[in-house]
């Protein structure tokens, strides 16, 4: 009579988790949840300009975001991504249990990014202008509403 009845609560957790899952659809990688408050909110602009300030520190940067083999890094516009301005980025050491869904989700996107800010790391090879890592947050930022727009096109003289 044991084994029905836990049967039946094992049935019942599993159907609450995917229904939680299905109302409260997540935004990315944000496993630890709750406020990140404490940690000081940087813009990109500033890191670039004083590396040195913030270095080591946990800090909470918002920028766009594109995850590519060799090139994952958090941009300050998403123009800069597509006009390949590296220095206006930097490196984003992925967390190692974020999922395949949560990359697609926030891939060329902007986002919100907690983690560690290191100066002297730059990513593959050295193209970058410091490090994001031990990250414990990067959820969508903004609207994002639907695939990015493409990019501008150049003008013709």
């Amino acid at each position: 009579m044991k084994r029905p009845v836990m049967y039946a609560f094992v049935s019942l957790v599993l159907m609450s988790n995917s229904l939680f899952a299905q109302i409260a659809p997540s935004n990315g990688y944000y496993p630890k949840g709750g406020p990140d408050e404490m940690v000081p909110e940087v813009s990109l602009i500033q890191l670039i300009a004083n590396p040195a300030i913030y270095d080591n520190k946990r800090i909470r940067i918002i920028g766009f975001l594109d995850l590519q083999f060799e090139g994952n890094a958090i941009y300050l516009h998403r123009e800069d991504f597509y006009h390949a301005i590296s220095k206006n980025a930097l490196w984003i050491a992925l967390p190692k249990d974020i999922t395949r869904q949560q990359i697609k989700l926030i891939n060329d996107h902007y986002v919100i990014c907690t983690g560690r800010f290191k100066a002297d790391d730059h990513g593959h090879m050295g193209m970058f202008s410091g490090e994001m890592a031990d990250i414990t947050r990067l959820e969508l930022w903004g609207p994002n509403l639907g695939p990015p727009p493409p990019p501008p096109k150049p003008k013709v003289k």
